[in-house]
């Protein structure tokens, strides 16, 4: 194991392969494409560099697209890098942090019978 968290194998012919350090998932995550469409999808592996999603094959992707993490206050904006099957690889280009839910407070009471007199105003003949 190398420094800094990145991987080293030795591959026949020389070739040195270099990755950081994966980690395994199974967070659901919903892919968003430039032009609004959502796509469900899982997050098997992330790195910070990269991740491994699954989305149906007939499914098809931009070069580039942004994946948010349900339950998690994250969204990454990624290039696609290869594709195998239901199986995708993305490199992360920039991660952002989703503000918070709204903690405004609960929506002002209306008395029920204001509701009733403003639907029935819609249908008197006064």
């Amino acid at each position: 194991m190398g420094t800094g968290g990145i991987l080293k194998s030795e591959q026949p012919g020389g070739h040195v392969d270099r990755r950081e350090e994966r980690r395994e998932t199974d967070w659901i995550a919903l892919i968003r494409l430039p032009d609004g469409t959502e796509i469900p999808t899982t997050v098997k592996y992330i790195s910070p560099s990269g991740a491994r999603l699954t989305v149906p094959s007939s499914y098809t992707l931009p070069d580039q697209f942004m994946f948010e993490v349900v339950g998690r206050a994250f969204v990454c904006a990624v290039r696609l890098a290869w594709r195998r099957g239901d199986h995708i690889g993305v490199r992360i280009e920039r991660i952002g942090k989703l503000a918070p839910p709204s903690t405004e407070g609960p929506a002002p009471s209306v008395e029920p019978a204001a509701i009733l007199r403003a639907r029935r105003s819609r249908f008197s003949q006064i």
